[in-house]
């Protein structure tokens, strides 16, 4: 089902990309249950699906929408068992890094070695309340984890160089934001997930080809050579109005598709017919404009159903351009990175201009890049080695620390750096790296290395209208039109809770924070 020469290498023994084979999978979503009819319905298109032998892999999320749900790595024992592979969803919603190596070495034993690696949603539900979010890791971050655990992670001169766990890891990246700056973070994180060692990659749900086109040529301008999957998702009427009030993190029901789905859900079959038609061009459209696969998502479908969708992606393939026209929707987007080609509907090679009256305003008040431009400067006199007063500050912080004034001088740094940040005391820096905006108050999922793709025009998934996503706020007071100078920004280890409620300035100078490593 592949119309590209996609040089796609074997992984060893487990893992459900193939040299040369086309990709297909579908996602199993555990009910918030151990036992009953939902499971059962799952267990019912999991055999169906291993005696087929046309998905694959079943993956299967982790606690998908911020709700508690079955555990995906019981469910996925079952599904290997029955004979087809598993891709667990590896979030770091829940789990610190010492519970995901625990859980890395459990899976690594039982053979279950395909992980799709995201961030998570952010709880919604939990007993008492809401449940506390860990986000211990992010991505990127669990992503070069479970890569040099892959290669015998050693992490401390004390603990023993760990056996090799080899895991076939892939990412997720979405396409489909509204604004320059959420867009081009999400083709920035992309590449530093693929250099953390993501062997694939999932786009997030969407119905835009224009957009899904532009990622595949992303991926190809940057040469990143992994096997790309489109999600093809597949929503009956309740989910796309679900999707269409925004509930949904980070996932956009374009207002004419809910409009045509409301009116075919008036039709003697509910719609159904022309939802999985729908899912048919789509997944020709993937696979026609170079694609290597597909993740196929959606409620209340049986396996027969999504047989008959991918059997009818194949017959049409050949006329797939035909149907891009069925997946436009213009009116959505503000931004994109490339020059739109008027006549495939697609886009061209070259890129678009740069600048907010190309892909979509941003803003940058005066105020704002003059108070970053100052933060700037005073950061350097001190901070940067071979500036004025880096050797005084330096001298000064060997004398102070284990003295009886470093109480009293982290008192005073963290009651400068609470007024003007909302400083947490984590005494591990990133302020300096991240444009003076603090991940660890002002970010719900401490993101450390780009944002979520739970955002939405801009705003925090977790607080819609009331907070902008710290890196839509770092880009605007960066003022970087450019994806160029975002691809330059380094990457940023986890937070050493060791230093937790120490002095992050004694902790700089003296090489003991992450700025050393």
């Amino acid at each position: 089902m592949s119309s590209r020469n996609r040089a796609i290498q074997d992984t060893g023994p487990g893992t459900f990309v193939r040299a040369g084979e086309p990709v297909s999978t579908f996602e199993l979503v555990p009910a918030r249950a151990s036992r009953g009819r939902e499971l059962a319905q799952i267990m019912n298109f999991v055999r169906d699906a291993a005696s087929d032998n046309l998905l694959s892999a079943l993956s299967v999320t982790d606690n998908a929408g911020g709700h508690p749900a079955l555990n995906p790595v019981s469910l996925s024992r079952e599904i290997m068992d029955l004979g087809i592979e598993p891709v667990i969803h590896f979030s770091c919603k829940d789990k610190n890094r010492n519970t995901m190596e625990s859980q890395l070495f459990e899976l690594d034993r039982t053979g279950l070695r395909n992980l799709l690696v995201l961030s998570g949603d952010y709880p919604r539900h939990g007993f008492s309340g809401v449940a506390k979010p860990v986000f211990d890791l992010d991505s990127v971050q669990a992503l070069k984890f479970i890569t040099e655990l892959g290669q015998g992670l050693q992490y401390t001169h004390r603990a023993l160089c760990l056996e090799p766990l080899p895991f076939f890891t892939g990412c997720v990246v979405s396409p489909f934001k509204r604004q320059e700056p959420e867009l081009l973070f999400q083709y920035a994180k992309l590449v530093q997930k693929i250099r953390a060692g993501a062997s694939y990659v999932v786009s997030q749900m969407g119905f835009d080809a224009c957009r899904q086109h532009e990622l595949r040529q992303f991926i190809d301008e940057m040469r990143l050579d992994v096997p790309l999957l489109g999600t093809v998702l597949i929503p009956d009427v309740r989910l796309a109005r679900i999707l269409a009030k925004g509930i949904v993190p980070g996932c956009i029901m374009p207002v004419r598709l809910m409009q045509q789905i409301e009116d075919e859900a008036k039709e003697p079959d509910g719609g159904i017919s022309a939802r999985l038609e729908r899912a048919s061009r789509q997944i020709a459209v993937l696979v026609g404009m170079g694609y290597e696969g597909v993740h196929i998502s959606g409620p209340g479908l049986g396996y027969a159903q999504i047989a008959g969708v991918i059997e009818r992606a194949v017959a049409i393939l050949p006329d797939w351009q035909s149907h891009v026209k069925d997946f436009l929707y213009p009116e959505e987007w503000k931004s994109g990175l490339y020059e739109k080609d008027p006549d495939t509907g697609l886009n061209k090679i070259c890129r678009a201009p740069a600048g907010p009256d190309a892909r979509g305003k941003h803003d940058s008040s005066i105020l704002s890049a003059l108070a970053g431009k100052l933060e700037h400067i005073m950061h350097n006199l001190f901070f940067t080695p071979g500036r004025a007063f880096y050797p005084y500050a330096r001298a000064a912080s060997r004398r102070i620390s284990g003295s009886r004034f470093e109480p009293v001088f982290t008192y005073l740094e963290y009651l400068i750096k609470g007024l003007m940040y909302s400083c947490q005391h984590c005494g591990d820096c990133t302020l300096d790296q991240l444009e003076f905006i603090c991940p660890q108050s002002q970010c719900a999922k401490y993101m450390l290395n780009g944002p979520c793709g739970g955002s939405s025009d801009g705003w925090c998934e977790v607080w819609p209208e009331k907070k902008k996503c710290i890196y839509v706020r770092l880009y605007e007071k960066a003022a970087m039109p450019d994806l160029e100078k975002l691809l330059e920004r380094p990457y940023i280890p986890p937070r050493n809770w060791a230093l937790f409620r120490s002095s992050s300035w004694l902790n700089f100078f003296l090489g003991r924070d992450h700025h050393d490593t």
